[in-house]
């Protein structure tokens, strides 16, 4: 929250493409009025990878650069290693992730675990947002929520925790960390 800025707002966004050139318009109520801030901006390269850039105003006076790039999708496999905080064991458990990710950003799954009690497998549906994404097996109570590691690209940190009324560890949680990277790779 910034200032006098509500908590929760409703915006709309609006945008044309012109040739590789970009505007995009969005308006938003705040305590000082409406305000709207348009972008301006075009690729920088034209790779698979594209990434926007361009300068914004808006018409309560600020300006600047803005950056955008596209995020490739969650799907693959998935592999690595987590602990339970409430009841840690003497080797961390192995998890093994394999996800689809859609359109809309929903991702499917399943995940083999070893050297766990809980659960030797999870049937897993969830979203993705950006690289962050939450996973869940309703039949088990496990949720899973995992956002990228800082400084390194194909690798993730993971919390989980398993609700009190769960089949299976009721009540247990942890963190961990998954990479799409082979361990052979050197």
């Amino acid at each position: 929250m910034q200032g006098d800025d509500r908590l929760a707002a409703s915006i709309t966004p609006a945008g044309t493409v012109s040739g590789a050139n970009v505007k995009i318009t969005v308006s938003f109520p705040t305590a000082a009025g409406a305000d709207t801030v348009s972008m301006v901006g075009s690729p920088t390269n034209t790779t698979t990878d594209i990434t926007l850039a361009g300068t914004y105003t808006d018409t309560q006076g600020d300006a600047g650069i803005w950056s955008g790039s596209t995020v490739p999708f969650l799907s693959g496999g998935y592999s690595g290693r987590f602990q339970s905080t409430a009841h840690p064991l003497p080797i961390a458990s192995s998890i093994s992730l394999a996800v689809t990710q859609d359109g809309s950003f929903n991702l499917t799954g399943t995940a083999m675990i070893t050297s766990w009690p809980c659960n030797g497998s999870l049937t897993l549906s969830g979203q993705a947002l950006g690289q962050a994404f939450r996973l869940t097996d309703a039949a088990n109570k496990v949720r899973i929520i995992a956002v990228p590691a800082t400084n390194t690209a194909g690798n993730w940190n993971f919390t989980y925790n398993i609700d009190p009324t769960a089949p299976n560890c009721a009540g247990d949680f942890g963190r961990g960390f998954v990479s799409n990277q082979s361990p052979w790779n050197y």
